[in-house]
């Protein structure tokens, strides 16, 4: 193609005709520059893109699960009885799979399963006995007036609600537990009939469901027993820590899992486009996870530290950090950085819930829909206790090591990565 040649004419200035190759060659040096960077990317962002499934795959799997705990629920309501808590089919998802925050390979969905007393009775929510651990609570439940007088009159029996669910006037998650696992193993026996291959076990104070899909894909459904508090949740999850036995059974775990969604849909419209605080924390969570799963003994920060922690701290320093260091150009800085607090928070061995005694947060109270009485400082609650001295200095001493060679590890978990996609697409191929 031959050069172009520009005619300039005697009475057309020089200058302009300048001015016009200037912004010629500007022009084509910026549209150079934007194909090399579509062209490469940082091994960082490389790997962020890898670890996450599609939006398209993500809710076609999510809708699936929606349906089957519909049903099971739907089940679950025609095999209850009036003596034992109702159940509301307006199933509230919850962690990372609907916060866009989750990673491959493994597909996970987690539920609350709103339950609520028999309308005869009434509840009463205490926090504020000075035995009650910090992120705890406990239900008191009282028949109504009303259905007292009824008994009465009719010389009725009084209701065993109280006698089945409840232990000295306390609604016992140990009680809800079982009894929801019970109804919930009854209900998936019976889908079983209907042909969906399921299998049900038990993690903590969840009931979980194995799913195969006609597409071969497994897919793990997590339901938790809930009861709703001014739009906080409390789930019949067992204190760790120590308390009477008698105690354990009747406090239940606060839940702020409505409020850590709705922080991360108001942040994210104050950060810039195509942000990167997702994908520093879904690196870090990869990597944790690779670790944990690998051939060798699993690393002390992999087995005391969990994704919660991780999260909790990602969620401070979103929280701090200045929206322009979010750009996705910064995906490398906000990964080191989080690493770098996350071996501060080991060093002072403390990590302090994102909410509970959150006074930096008292503000934006309203728009979280969480009660100002959870932000009040002398309810800080360190999610390192209970976590042993020793492992926490060896969590602190495999993190500085980890920290040292970042770079390395993310390209190494690229590079196993790209060999797996490798001899998987290999064996499909072989297959046909």
């Amino acid at each position: 193609m031959p050069p172009i040649q520009l005619q300039i004419q005697r009475d057309f200035p020089y200058w302009i005709a300048v001015l016009l190759l200037l912004c010629i060659s500007c022009t084509a040096f910026i549209c150079f520059k934007c194909c090399c960077r579509k062209r490469y990317k940082s091994f960082y962002h490389r790997l962020g893109d890898e670890i996450v499934f599609s939006d398209s795959q993500l809710s076609e799997h999510q809708l699936f699960a929606e349906n089957i705990v519909k049903n099971l629920l739907e089940i679950m309501q025609h095999l209850n009885t009036k003596d034992h808590p109702g159940i509301s089919e307006d199933i509230v998802g919850t962690g990372s799979a609907f916060e866009g925050l989750k990673v491959k390979p493994e597909i996970e969905f987690d539920f609350m399963i709103p339950i609520s007393i028999p309308y005869s009775y009434r509840s009463k929510f205490i926090f504020e006995k000075y035995w009650i651990p910090n992120m705890y609570g406990m239900i008191g439940v009282s028949k109504q007036w009303w259905s007292r007088v009824s008994e009465v009159i009719n010389h009725q029996h009084p209701g065993s609600f109280l006698d089945k669910m409840c232990d000295d006037g306390y609604l016992s998650a140990k009680a809800v537990r079982e009894w929801f696992q019970s109804l919930a193993d009854r209900a998936a026996n019976m889908l079983k009939k209907r042909g969906i291959d399921l299998k049900l076990l038990q993690q903590g104070p969840a009931r979980t469901l194995k799913i195969m899909t006609s597409g071969e894909v497994t897919i793990s459904i997590d339901l938790v027993p809930a009861v709703k508090y001014q739009n906080v949740y409390l789930v019949a999850k067992t204190y760790e820590g120590y308390l009477p036995e008698s105690s354990k059974d009747i406090v239940w775990r606060l839940s702020f899992s409505v409020q850590e969604k709705a922080f991360l849909e108001q942040k994210t419209l104050s950060l810039p486009k195509n942000a990167c605080h997702k994908k520093a924390l879904q690196i870090l969570k990869y990597l944790k996870q690779e670790e944990r799963n690998s051939k060798r003994s699993p690393p002390h920060w992999c087995t005391s530290l969990s994704s919660y922690h991780l999260k909790t701290l990602w969620l401070h320093q979103l929280h701090k950090t200045p929206t322009s260091q979010w750009h996705d150009n910064q995906l490398k800085e906000r990964v080191a950085e989080i690493l770098d607090h996350l071996i501060g928070s080991l060093e002072s061995k403390t990590l302090y819930h994102f909410f509970m005694g959150n006074t930096e947060l008292t503000e934006e109270a309203a728009t979280l829909c969480i009660p100002r009485r959870f932000l009040r400082t002398h309810l800080k609650s360190n999610l390192y206790d209970g976590i042993h001295p020793d492992t926490m200095y060896q969590a602190l001493l495999q993190l500085k090591s980890i920290q040292i060679s970042i770079d390395s590890y993310v390209e190494n978990l690229l590079l196993a990565l790209s060999e797996e996609n490798r001899v998987h697409f290999a064996s499909n191929i072989r297959i046909i």
